[in-house]
């Protein structure tokens, strides 16, 4: 029951501020992908890591070099993401 309020709070939150999905960086599990050369447009690259903005749901995603992803939610997290990886490169 603590659950389903708390995911009502949240839903209701995201509904009265629709700009705060642009906020958040998802829960990530690292894995392989095509590289993005369906669907995908690139943001940003940098030393083989990129920002990629989808073209239907317009989430983004960070994957690296190897084409794995690394991190994905709004666009503006991802690029605060992004200046952190290129300050430590």
């Amino acid at each position: 029951m603590a659950i389903e309020y708390l995911a009502g709070k949240a839903l209701e939150v995201i509904v009265k501020n629709p700009d705060i999905l642009n906020q958040l960086s998802l829960p990530n599990v690292n894995f392989l992908t095509l590289g993005g050369h369906v669907m995908w447009n690139n943001i940003a690259v940098y030393k083989g890591w990129k920002i990629q903005q989808n073209t239907l749901t317009h989430h983004c995603r960070i994957i690296d070099s190897n084409n794995i992803r690394r991190a994905w939610g709004g666009m503006d997290a991802m690029e605060k993401i992004f200046e952190k990886l290129a300050d430590h490169n």
